[in-house]
């Protein structure tokens, strides 16, 4: 997964529960020039495997201790190979609407 761009989601709120993310990540959109922004919410994200360990993380700490930056890649490479294939597994009609759509508005 190349050009993924993870940062502290500073106060923005999840757009499905409006709750207060954790990370934010930009993803190239397969097919695509463009990219999709997805969030790390504690309430939406609270039932995935994958997300287990980071929402547990950041619900102790604020931000990431130096100590702890490998722990921390390590769990956020797990988020992330999962977004892509949950992505992959919506297969391609889902991922160019979503391409149109993000183009369209921009």
């Amino acid at each position: 997964m190349t050009d993924v761009k993870v940062r502290a989601a500073g106060g923005t709120r999840c757009g499905s529960c409006a709750e207060a993310l954790y990370l934010t990540a930009q993803v190239p959109l397969p097919r695509s020039s463009r990219t999709r922004t997805v969030g790390l919410c504690p309430q939406c994200d609270a039932g995935r495997p994958e997300t287990q360990g980071l929402l547990a993380y950041f619900a102790e700490h604020p931000q990431v201790r130096p100590e702890d930056l490998h722990q921390v890649s390590e769990l956020v490479g797990r988020w992330l190979e999962a977004l892509t294939e949950r992505a992959d597994r919506d297969g391609s009609l889902a991922a160019d609407v979503e391409a149109w759509w993000t183009g369209r508005a921009g």
